[in-house]
């Protein structure tokens, strides 16, 4: 990532606030999982135990604890010091999460088609509808990858589930990424995901196969020209 990287006190107060009693590991990975993914945390901030504590109002176990989960689903990794910071992404990186994002998508989308594809139909309309109603970017791409996981799901491919659980995270961090970065650029990424969306359904609706994976090949390839080309991916933001 160009420039130095954030300061050690770089997690401010306002970011995060005190949780609940109860489920203190989990409600610690959704709340630091949040904040990554929103970009309220940038790549390469240190996430020191001692501080998120004290502003999560919990004890540094289940803090440890939460940062290892994340770091296990791809967002943080740990420095040979034991000193945890948010992922910063390389070009490579994206290049890999985004084409095996693609590869599942495609398999997904024959799957999901052949089966009951009116059935599950419902489900990604009201998915689309929930996207609809969204009041900023950063729910509207938490929606918008939602309906990919609801595609996956009506796959009813097990193995493809596993799997898609496990990089789930990472690609959900990207995609928010790029449609902060497109529409920066573009101001379309609400029309066009939505109308590309539209279309997605109805081709699954129709059950033909291999349309649906053509089409879901044509849309995840949609975001190539977002990949950054330095040495390191910028610093992500608010989700697809």
């Amino acid at each position: 990532m160009p420039g130095r990287p954030p300061a050690e006190d770089a997690v401010k107060p306002k970011v995060l606030g005190p949780l609940r009693r109860g489920g203190l590991v989990q409600q610690a990975v959704d709340e630091l999982r949040r904040v990554i993914l929103s970009g309220e945390l940038e790549a390469g901030t240190p996430l020191r135990e001692v501080a998120l504590a004290a502003r999560l109002g919990v004890s540094r176990v289940p803090v440890r604890e939460a940062l290892l989960e994340l770091e296990r689903q791809g967002l943080v990794v740990f420095e040979p010091s034991g000193r945890a910071r948010v992922r910063t992404f390389t070009p490579a990186d994206v290049v890999e999460i985004l084409s095996l994002r693609t590869t599942l998508q495609v398999m997904a989308a024959r799957h999901a088609a052949a089966r009951a594809p009116r059935e599950g139909a419902a489900a990604l309309e009201k998915a689309l509808e929930e996207m609809r109603r969204a009041e900023d970017l950063t729910r509207f791409s938490l929606l918008d990858s939602a309906f990919h996981d609801e595609v996956v799901r009506l796959a009813g491919h097990r193995a493809l589930e596993r799997v898609w659980e496990d990089v789930r995270a990472q690609m959900e961090l990207w995609l928010a990424t790029m449609q902060r970065r497109r529409d920066r650029v573009r101001h379309d990424v609400r029309r066009e995901t939505l109308r590309s969306h539209r279309k997605m359904i109805e081709i699954l609706k129709s059950g033909r196969a291999d349309r649906a994976a053509a089409f879901m090949e044509h849309l995840c390839g949609s975001w190539e020209d977002m990949v950054p080309r330095g040495p390191a991916a910028p610093e992500p933001g608010p989700v697809r």
